[in-house]
């Protein structure tokens, strides 16, 4: 069995899956890699799939962002081809991470509606012009 220094596409999804949870979080990157043991640029480099976590440090990462491991393998299924995270902005994240927040359920649905008729109004504008 050979050890092969290069990432792959797991890698890359596993990288995105941790910035992700680690942004919702209002986790800073220094932050997550000070409470994991690591360098925020080693941190970095695993985010953006340029190095593999290992097994050990993902499971700090998973405790230090008080998240299951299993949410690393989102969008990792053996038998379909895997698909990365889209990026989202600064904006998009504040966004998701306060919105699970709104107990209201009429209010979610609100500020749902409310975002979808924004971005359709914007795309029709678009499309005008």
């Amino acid at each position: 069995m050979t050890y092969e220094e290069s990432t792959s596409d797991i890698d890359l999804i596993i990288g995105s899956n941790i910035q992700r949870i680690r942004v919702l979080s209002g986790v800073s990157r220094r932050g997550l890699a000070k409470a994991v043991g690591i360098s925020w640029s080693q941190l970095k480099k695993c985010e953006d799939g340029a190095r593999r976590i290992s097994a050990g440090s993902l499971f700090a990462v998973a405790r230090a962002l008080n998240c299951s491991t299993d949410e690393f393998w989102r969008g990792i299924d053996t038998g379909e081809t895997t698909v990365l995270l889209p990026e989202q902005s600064d904006d998009a994240m504040m966004v998701a991470r306060n919105f699970d927040r709104i107990r209201s359920p009429a209010h979610r649905a609100a500020i749902a509606t409310l975002i979808a008729t924004l971005a359709d109004s914007v795309t029709l504008q678009s499309a005008a012009e």
